[in-house]
């Protein structure tokens, strides 16, 4: 089990919250909870709520698109394997649309990290700058999700 301090160490050196204050860093690990998933375990699959957003810590996990838009590669699902650090389940941060748009499971055991997609978007907007930041990155995350990089 991690810690406060390792939970904020962590999420220190996730993409999305590089360059966010200390403080920020600090609010958000409290509002996080640990969650070890087993090798199989289904973490959500489209249309469920989505009320958190998650970070891999240990394990894989993979994501599979399975939104039905047009423009994904003829309606052929995309999956994704998630390494270490990265953040999935981006549709908490997206309060217009509180739904799953593909699942995630885990392809071995797997320590994840959840965050309340609610109380974090209250905590960014309590420091604007960093708001701005993670805001920013999401786009770019949400972009690269159905847009292959040149």
């Amino acid at each position: 089990m991690l810690n406060t301090e390792q939970v904020k160490e962590t999420l220190g050196h996730v993409s999305l919250f590089k360059g966010c204050s200390d403080r920020t860093l600090a609010d958000i690990a409290a509002v996080t909870t640990e969650i070890d998933h087993e090798k199989g375990d289904v973490i959500y699959e489209p249309g469920d709520d989505a009320a958190n957003v998650y970070v891999l810590v240990n394990g894989i996990v993979t994501f599979i698109n399975k939104s039905g838009l047009g423009f994904l590669n003829n309606l052929t699902p995309i999956q994704q394997v998630l390494e270490h650090s990265m953040i999935f389940g981006w549709a908490a941060l997206v309060p217009e649309y509180p739904r799953r748009l593909g699942s995630a499971q885990c392809l071995e055991d797997s320590q994840i990290l959840s965050i309340n997609g609610t109380a974090l978007l209250r905590i960014l907007e309590q420091d604007t700058q960093s708001g701005f930041l993670v805001m920013k990155r999401l786009c770019s995350l949400i972009a690269s999700t159905f847009v292959e990089k040149p």
